[in-house]
């Protein structure tokens, strides 16, 4: 083989680029670092890098700015092992841009090991002018703050983006979904027929009532996985957390009590009897009282949580279900399964103060953040009845899956989530046109859900 050709073959490899030998022994023309560092930085959009993911115009841009730069990195006045350390980091970025699917991270990680090594290119070559020094500082400030940039952008999305937890009781296992593609991103084994879990208010945690394993599965957030596990009473069933985020109560429904978790040690501290197989519980905005439903008394107990102790028991409806408070703390409204209605109740005087007709076996409740409107799984009607609270009467009725039961709001208050335990999936609601938009499939008898 001729050396030219053996020195073109050489290059391809080393650097991915489609040159003639000649334009690399005769170029001389070549610009000097600065103007290809300008030409890098013209290479990326006004805004953010990513995300979203760069276009690929963009793509194009960069690749050809990182290209001249290899060019430039044959005969540039650097050692070597510098050389090298220059080729692998401009084809590293490269190879990022071209990867499929597109990591923002990983892009951006690259970029800031490309910019160390230029910062440690612009020390080293002493052929460089103050003016010149001067010029390339000032270029590289500006890369790293393009750097900066996106990375803030990462940020902020990730922690605008929301995953909503569901329960497969005939899994055992947890579905998590990324509210922002609504797809399962991965599932966690947990105990044995998971029923209903809540997250913690700072989203660091979900704790997940077990119902057949008597405990409570503890799941960190940040890495899907279960931390620890908390012993309770028989058939534990609903779950809800002090809106500081101190405590966990937990309905046992066999034992007719109440466990009292504290959420810095995740010890059980107290158990606290209340009416005949206890369902549902929720707790006032100001974490002085539970409100929590006895699906074989009849009655709501309220709990006092400075004492943990019952103050008062409300006469409701027939097997009441599920319970939600108004965010103002004004209002509890219960789900009373047998008489397909919702009562609600003054929490200021714990009374009923009106009834409202639903759909048939009315399971879960809850409010939208603004607490305008009040949504309502209806298991045997497979429907969602749709309250306004001002009113306290059905507006609408939407359909979705085979036996609907868990349900949950996002915090912006624009989508409702309902699980179908026969369908084996999940119905996204859109709250302002009051119509299922899409549809999840999770896990078998997927129970309830909750959105961080």
């Amino acid at each position: 083989m001729k050396k030219p050709d053996f020195q073109k073959n050489w290059l391809k490899e080393l650097l991915g680029l489609h040159i003639e030998t000649k334009t690399v022994a005769t170029n001389k023309h070549k610009k000097d670092l600065d103007d290809l560092l300008e030409d890098l930085i013209e290479a990326f959009p006004a805004d953010c890098l990513c995300p979203p993911n760069p276009s690929e115009e963009t793509k194009i841009k960069l690749k050809t700015a990182l290209d001249a730069l290899l060019l430039w990195s044959i005969s540039a006045p650097i050692s070597s092992s510098l050389k090298i350390k220059l080729q692998e980091a401009l084809n590293n970025v490269k190879m990022q841009l071209e990867a499929d699917p597109f990591s923002c991270c990983d892009t951006l990680q690259s970029l800031q090991t490309l910019l160390r090594i230029l910062t440690t290119i612009m020390n080293v070559i002493k052929s460089f002018g103050l003016s010149q020094k001067v010029k390339l500082q000032g270029l590289l400030q500006e890369l790293q703050a393009i750097i900066t940039q996106s990375l803030f952008c990462l940020i902020c999305e990730e922690e605008i983006k929301k995953f909503a937890y569901v329960t497969n009781s005939g899994n055992n296992n947890v579905s998590v979904i990324d509210t922002s593609s609504n797809t399962v991103i991965t599932t966690i084994p947990v105990g044995v027929t998971p029923f209903n879990l809540a997250i913690t208010p700072d989203d660091k945690f979900v704790y997940v009532a077990n119902s057949s394993s008597a405990n409570v599965s503890v799941i960190n957030t940040f890495s899907n996985t279960v931390v620890d596990t908390i012993a309770v009473g028989n058939v534990p069933f609903g779950v809800a957390i002090t809106p500081d985020g101190n405590f966990a109560y937990v309905t046992n429904l066999s034992s007719n009590t109440v466990s009292v978790i504290d959420t810095f040690s995740n010890t059980m501290i107290t158990t606290i009897p209340v009416g005949f197989s206890p369902r549902g519980l929720a707790i006032t905005p100001d974490s002085n009282f539970a409100y929590v439903t006895n699906f074989g008394s009849a009655n709501v107990s309220v709990i006092d949580i400075s004492s943990n102790t019952v103050t008062t028991t409300i006469p409701v409806g027939f097997s009441p279900f599920d319970v939600t408070i108004t965010p103002d703390g004004n209002f509890a409204y219960v789900t009373n399964s047998a008489n397909d209605n919702v009562s609600v109740i003054d929490t200021s005087s714990n009374t009923v103060i009106t009834t409202i007709p639903v759909g048939s076996l009315p399971f879960n409740i809850v409010i939208t953040p603004d607490g305008n409107l009040a949504y309502v799984t209806n298991f045997v009607s497979n429907n969602v009845s749709v309250i306004d609270t001002s009113s306290n009467t059905v507006i609408t009725t939407i359909p979705v899956g085979s036996l609907p039961i868990g349900i949950t709001v996002t915090s912006d208050g624009k989508f409702v989530y309902v699980t179908n335990l026969s369908s084996n999936n999940v119905s996204v609601i859109s709250t302002f046109s009051n119509s299922v938009t899409t549809t999840i499939a999770v896990g078998n008898g997927p129970f309830d859900i909750a959105i961080q």
